[in-house]
């Protein structure tokens, strides 16, 4: 069921905000791998390792090349975590969510901390290269 997945990814989310690292080649589990038998373990580490590639990306961005160059590192993500996505509409229950990102949960906080506060830091250091990265970023299926 693609809300338990989105739900508990939601819910680290959310805990992630109250608590707040890169390498360009992502080495591992990617959201291409993963099909509807992917081990929890697997699933997790595709989600990581996609995140991953996004808080990379972003904390390169400082001048309109950069976030140009950040877009394309951040599609190649966005497209991995929504194949992800679609693989496993309907196949994860809400226990298997949990154990998903359960035994990941400080990668997961850390990643998406990283993600945090690289977008705070370009919003209010360089605001005009926000569209270049918001229109990767809104990909991100719901």
């Amino acid at each position: 069921m693609r809300t338990g997945f989105l739900t508990a990814a939601g819910i680290a989310t959310a805990l992630m905000l109250t608590g707040c690292g890169g390498k360009d080649d992502v080495q591992g589990k990617t959201g291409e791998d993963i099909t509807a038998k992917s081990s929890a373990g697997d699933i997790g580490e595709a989600y990581i390792n996609e995140m991953t590639r996004i808080a990379d990306a972003l904390e390169t961005v400082d001048d309109e090349a950069s976030a140009k160059s950040a877009a394309k590192k951040i599609k190649v993500a966005v497209d991995g975590l929504n194949q992800m996505s679609d693989k496993l509409d309907g196949e994860i229950s809400g226990v298997k969510g949990m154990q998903i990102f359960g035994g990941r949960y400080t990668d997961l906080i850390e990643v998406q901390g990283r993600i945090a506060t690289s977008m705070i830091r370009i919003q209010s250091d360089h605001p005009e290269l926000m569209d270049t990265l918001s229109a990767e970023m809104d990909r991100l299926e719901n």
